[in-house]
Protein backbone atom coordinates (compact mmCIF):
# COMPACT_ATOMS: atom_id res chain seq x y z
CA UNK A 1 0.00 0.00 0.00
CA UNK A 2 1.31 3.38 -1.02
CA UNK A 3 0.96 6.31 1.21
CA UNK A 4 -2.63 7.23 1.74
CA UNK A 5 -3.92 10.17 -0.59
CA UNK A 6 -5.35 11.91 2.44
CA UNK A 7 -1.89 13.94 3.38
CA UNK A 8 -3.50 13.94 7.13
CA UNK A 9 -4.57 10.58 7.50
CA UNK A 10 -1.37 9.53 6.23
CA UNK A 11 0.80 12.07 8.73
CA UNK A 12 -1.52 10.45 11.92
CA UNK A 13 -0.41 7.10 10.67
CA UNK A 14 3.51 8.46 10.48
CA UNK A 15 2.94 9.98 14.14
CA UNK A 16 1.23 7.04 15.52
CA UNK A 17 4.55 5.03 14.03
CA UNK A 18 6.53 7.58 15.69
CA UNK A 19 4.87 7.04 19.69
CA UNK A 20 2.22 9.86 19.63
CA UNK A 21 -0.96 8.85 21.38
CA UNK A 22 -4.07 8.68 18.95
CA UNK A 23 -5.39 11.94 20.37
CA UNK A 24 -1.70 13.78 20.24
CA UNK A 25 -1.33 12.20 16.53
CA UNK A 26 -5.23 13.56 15.50
CA UNK A 27 -4.23 17.14 16.76
CA UNK A 28 -0.18 17.41 15.10
CA UNK A 29 -1.74 15.44 11.65
CA UNK A 30 -4.48 19.42 11.64
CA UNK A 31 -7.64 17.91 13.10
CA UNK A 32 -9.12 19.40 16.13
CA UNK A 33 -8.73 17.85 19.30
CA UNK A 34 -11.40 15.30 19.75
CA UNK A 35 -10.37 11.80 21.64
CA UNK A 36 -13.24 9.82 20.27
CA UNK A 37 -12.84 10.72 16.58
CA UNK A 38 -8.69 10.53 17.03
CA UNK A 39 -9.17 6.72 18.37
CA UNK A 40 -11.72 6.14 15.43
CA UNK A 41 -9.38 6.80 13.20
CA UNK A 42 -6.79 5.04 14.97
CA UNK A 43 -8.32 1.48 14.36
CA UNK A 44 -9.36 2.65 10.91
CA UNK A 45 -9.09 -0.09 8.39
CA UNK A 46 -7.00 1.93 5.99
CA UNK A 47 -4.84 3.63 8.65
CA UNK A 48 -4.50 0.39 10.14
CA UNK A 49 -3.40 -1.01 6.93
CA UNK A 50 -0.84 1.82 6.38
CA UNK A 51 0.11 1.39 10.14
CA UNK A 52 1.13 -2.53 9.12
CA UNK A 53 3.10 -1.39 5.76
CA UNK A 54 4.81 1.50 7.90
CA UNK A 55 5.58 -1.42 10.29
CA UNK A 56 6.79 -4.22 7.66
CA UNK A 57 9.59 -1.49 6.51
CA UNK A 58 10.33 -0.45 10.09
CA UNK A 59 14.06 -0.69 9.97
CA UNK A 60 14.39 1.22 6.34
CA UNK A 61 12.04 3.96 7.93
CA UNK A 62 14.43 3.92 11.09
CA UNK A 63 17.81 4.01 9.51
CA UNK A 64 17.34 7.29 8.26
CA UNK A 65 14.47 7.61 6.09
CA UNK A 66 12.01 10.95 6.95
CA UNK A 67 9.03 10.06 8.58
CA UNK A 68 6.02 11.95 9.01
CA UNK A 69 5.49 15.36 7.07
CA UNK A 70 9.00 15.35 6.33
CA UNK A 71 8.53 12.12 4.52
CA UNK A 72 5.70 13.37 2.52
CA UNK A 73 7.63 16.35 1.46
CA UNK A 74 10.41 14.37 0.28
CA UNK A 75 8.14 12.23 -2.03
CA UNK A 76 6.92 15.68 -3.51
CA UNK A 77 9.93 16.53 -3.86
CA UNK A 78 9.76 19.84 -1.71
CA UNK A 79 12.73 21.69 -0.02
CA UNK A 80 12.77 25.39 1.10
CA UNK A 81 15.02 25.99 -2.26
CA UNK A 82 12.26 24.60 -4.40
CA UNK A 83 9.06 26.62 -2.42
CA UNK A 84 11.61 29.71 -2.68
CA UNK A 85 12.17 29.13 -6.56
CA UNK A 86 8.59 28.60 -7.09
CA UNK A 87 7.64 31.80 -5.09
CA UNK A 88 10.27 33.58 -7.77
CA UNK A 89 8.72 32.31 -10.33
CA UNK A 90 5.13 33.44 -9.42
CA UNK A 91 6.66 37.05 -8.24
CA UNK A 92 8.22 37.59 -11.44
CA UNK A 93 5.17 36.41 -13.41
CA UNK A 94 2.57 38.55 -11.30
CA UNK A 95 4.99 42.16 -11.23
CA UNK A 96 5.22 41.42 -14.95
CA UNK A 97 1.53 41.47 -15.52
CA UNK A 98 1.34 44.00 -13.36
CA UNK A 99 -0.66 42.07 -10.29
CA UNK A 100 1.63 43.74 -7.84
CA UNK A 101 -0.30 42.19 -4.94
CA UNK A 102 0.29 38.81 -5.67
CA UNK A 103 3.56 39.53 -6.38
CA UNK A 104 4.20 40.97 -2.57
CA UNK A 105 2.54 37.91 -1.32
CA UNK A 106 5.08 36.34 -3.23
CA UNK A 107 7.94 38.01 -2.06
CA UNK A 108 6.83 37.60 1.26
CA UNK A 109 6.76 34.35 1.46
CA UNK A 110 10.04 33.76 -0.11
CA UNK A 111 10.85 36.01 2.82
CA UNK A 112 9.57 33.58 5.62
CA UNK A 113 11.10 30.79 3.49
CA UNK A 114 14.65 32.07 3.88
CA UNK A 115 14.32 33.02 7.60
CA UNK A 116 14.13 36.91 6.93
CA UNK A 117 10.61 37.13 7.95
CA UNK A 118 8.92 35.89 10.87
CA UNK A 119 5.17 35.23 11.22
CA UNK A 120 3.57 35.86 14.41
CA UNK A 121 -0.01 35.81 15.39
CA UNK A 122 -1.74 36.13 18.93
CA UNK A 123 -3.55 33.36 20.44
CA UNK A 124 -6.57 33.78 22.74
CA UNK A 125 -9.44 36.49 22.49
CA UNK A 126 -9.19 39.81 23.75
CA UNK A 127 -9.77 39.68 27.97
CA UNK A 128 -9.16 36.29 28.04
CA UNK A 129 -6.97 36.59 30.81
CA UNK A 130 -8.41 39.69 32.68
CA UNK A 131 -10.52 37.28 35.03
CA UNK A 132 -7.66 35.39 36.22
CA UNK A 133 -5.33 35.58 39.36
CA UNK A 134 -1.84 35.82 38.70
CA UNK A 135 -1.12 32.06 40.08
CA UNK A 136 -4.01 30.72 37.56
CA UNK A 137 -2.22 32.73 34.66
CA UNK A 138 1.00 31.35 34.93
CA UNK A 139 -0.23 27.88 35.06
CA UNK A 140 -1.74 28.57 32.14
CA UNK A 141 1.14 30.10 30.73
CA UNK A 142 3.47 26.81 31.72
CA UNK A 143 0.94 24.67 30.29
CA UNK A 144 0.74 26.28 26.87
CA UNK A 145 3.99 26.83 26.62
CA UNK A 146 4.75 23.47 27.74
CA UNK A 147 2.55 22.20 25.26
CA UNK A 148 4.91 23.81 22.50
CA UNK A 149 7.88 22.25 23.95
CA UNK A 150 9.19 24.58 26.23
CA UNK A 151 10.28 23.17 30.05
CA UNK A 152 9.46 25.90 32.31
CA UNK A 153 8.99 25.57 36.24
CA UNK A 154 6.65 28.19 38.06
CA UNK A 155 8.17 31.28 39.49
CA UNK A 156 8.58 31.72 43.16
CA UNK A 157 7.44 34.51 45.00
CA UNK A 158 11.16 35.78 45.42
CA UNK A 159 10.89 35.92 41.44
CA UNK A 160 13.62 32.92 41.19
CA UNK A 161 12.74 29.99 39.28
CA UNK A 162 11.40 26.85 41.14
CA UNK A 163 13.14 24.05 40.75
Amino acid sequence: MPALNNHRRELFAQLLFQGYSAVKAYEKAGYKRHDGNACTLANHPEVQARLEEIRGGGEEIRGGAPVGTRAIAARAKVTPESLIDEAEEIRAAAYKSGQYSPAVAALREKAVLSGHRIERSEVGGPGEFEAMQDDELERVLIERLGALGFALSPIAEDGETQH
